[in-house]
C-alpha cells in the first residue's frame, strides 16, 4: 500500500521480506541474483526509469523461485499485468511492486 501511495518501497519493507525469505538463501540465491541482474539489466536499457526499490525487491522476490520456468513465468507475468494495468491507468508512473508480487505469486500457482 506505501508504494502505491508514494511510489516508493522502504527498505524496512525490503529487510523483513529479507528476513522472511532467509531460510530460502541457501537453496534459491541464484534466482534472486539472476532477477536482480535481469531488472539492472532493465534498468539500464530503460535509463533509470525502474525505481532502485523495485531492483532490491526483485532480488528478495527472486528467493521465492524453485526453477528457471518460475522465473521466466513471473517476468512474463509481471510485465504483461505491469503493461496492461499502465494502459488502462493511462499514467506513464506505476507502483510496480505489487504488480512485481502479482507476478511472482502467478508463477508459483501455475
Amino acid at each position: 500500500m506505501y508504494d502505491i501511495k508514494t511510489y516508493l518501497i522502504r527498505n524496512l519493507d525490503i529487510f523483513l521480506l529479507l528476513i522472511f525469505l532467509t531460510p530460502k538463501i541457501a537453496k534459491a540465491w541464484e534466482f534472486g541474483f539472476i532477477n536482480l541482474i535481469i531488472y539492472s539489466l532493465i534498468n539500464i536499457s530503460a535509463k533509470g526509469k525502474i525505481g532502485a526499490g523495485d531492483i532490491k525487491l526483485s532480488a528478495i522476490l527472486g528467493l521465492m523461485f524453485d526453477s528457471y520456468l518460475q522465473l521466466f513465468n513471473s517476468l512474463s507475468y509481471t510485465w504483461i499485468i505491469g503493461g496492461i494495468y499502465a494502459l488502462l491507468l493511462g499514467s506513464r508512473t506505476i507502483a510496480f511492486a505489487p504488480i512485481m508480487i502479482c507476478g511472482t505469486y502467478l508463477a508459483k500457482i501455475f
